[in-house]
């Protein structure tokens, strides 16, 4: 019997016990009908030990056509089947419920939005919308109605609907994140730019933009649409804020900087000498990114790399056990040693949730586990063991 088996049969049992305590201070008849429904607890109480679930279902739904004071319970065992996952059993409880005639406003509310979360857990989303939209009109229900409704926006990608649901979270002071309809902006400007239609794009990123001054993602992408458009100086001013505001970001900001440097032709290197000066404190986030981002072509970086090679003790180490010394590498062998760097990075993580500790090798604006934005942030370090035991772990395949 699992803990929260436990603890519903002692809820339960409670109430029978309370049954059995309205029965004998009410008049015979309800002396009568007040056995029958103790009966049907005890029983379903019964089938519940027994593992025969089913079974208490049906005894669990027939005690509740028969007394309003039962409700509450029937939601706790929704509750319960629900967490268990067992969805099924959780909506025919809840369905229950809201079926019932004589039944509180209040009560029939609370029952339709557990039976939302049911339908919400079995991926029935547009069962759960059809339900959640009238109760985040009005009611105790409204905010948790609006954001499980945006929750479902985004897992539809469904940004315009999104918008409209974080409107009215806004207006109500209760929006949890802020800066997520920026996010929905920027999604709306990457369907445009993979529709072929760069102005509907540009305007969803002034919007964007207009929702947060400092949105990341919004400069990353405007930054792209300049270097296609051979607006090199407007990327390079894009890209400089980004690293201005987080260093962190410079792994998102490097192939951006390679294709601005790369198409830069001639002045393409001191476009980088500038971006890597305008932040002196960041060398060893610049230096990962160019491993990482495979940038170390660029002379700027390639000393920043260089100097990471000798200064990281794990890496210095692997170095070493190559027969080489960190602090005399030539040119092709920092490009050779951040090629390995590179592969041994691609096997393990090099991302991790803020909020929830998720990790990833790839990069995610919202977190797939806790559904937060901007919470992920670069692992700055190689896991070399790790790398190293995946890399010895693959089967070995034949040269060309």
């Amino acid at each position: 019997m699992t803990a929260h088996t436990f603890w519903l049969l002692l809820a339960l049992l409670f109430v029978g016990g309370a049954i059995g305590f309205y029965a004998a201070r009410r008049p015979r008849p309800s002396v009568l009908g007040a056995e029958r429904l103790r009966g049907n607890y005890l029983a379903g109480v019964n089938f519940l030990v027994n593992d025969q679930p089913d079974r208490a279902l049906e005894a669990f739904l027939q005690a509740a056509e028969l007394d309003e004071a039962t409700v509450e319970t029937h939601f706790a065992l929704g509750s319960l089947y629900r967490r268990r996952g067992e969805v099924d059993r959780a909506i025919r409880i809840h369905q229950n419920i809201v079926a019932r005639e004589r039944l509180d406003p209040a009560q029939r509310d609370q029952a339709r939005f557990a039976l939302a979360q049911d339908y919400l857990r079995a991926g029935l989303f547009d069962r759960a919308v059809k339900i959640l939209e009238p109760l985040a009109a009005s009611g105790a229900h409204r905010i948790s109605a609006l954001r499980m409704l945006i929750g479902i926006h985004e897992q539809e990608r469904d940004w315009p609907r999104a918008i409209e649901v974080f409107r009215e979270l806004e207006r109500a002071g209760r929006a949890l994140q802020p800066d997520a309809i920026a996010h929905y902006f920027c999604e709306l400007a990457i369907a445009a730019r993979e529709a072929g239609d760069s102005e509907e794009a540009l305007r969803q990123l002034k919007a964007a933009h207009a929702e947060r001054r400092r949105c990341a993602r919004g400069a990353l992408l405007r930054a792209e649409i300049a270097i296609e458009q051979g607006d090199l100086a407007l990327a390079e001013r894009l890209l400089g804020t980004v690293v201005g505001q987080e260093a962190a970001l410079m792994i998102e900001v490097m192939p951006r900087l390679a294709q601005l440097a790369r198409a830069g032709g001639a002045g393409g290197e001191a476009c980088v000498a500038r971006l890597v000066a305008a932040r002196p404190d960041a060398g060893a986030e610049i230096a990962f990114a160019a491993i990482i981002g495979d940038t170390v072509e660029f002379a700027p970086l390639e000393q920043l790399v260089r100097d990471y090679l000798a200064r990281d003790e794990a890496v210095a180490g692997l170095v070493r056990a190559s027969g080489r010394d960190p602090a005399t590498l030539d040119a092709q062998a920092v490009r050779d040693i951040a090629a390995v760097l590179r592969r041994l990075a691609a096997t393990t993580p090099r991302y991790r949730c803020t909020n929830c500790g998720f990790s990833s090798i790839g990069h995610f604006w919202q977190c797939p586990a806790c559904k937060n934005w901007d919470s992920q942030r670069p692992l700055l370090r190689f896991d070399l063991v790790a790398g190293l035991d995946k890399a010895r772990a693959q089967p070995a395949t034949d040269g060309p």
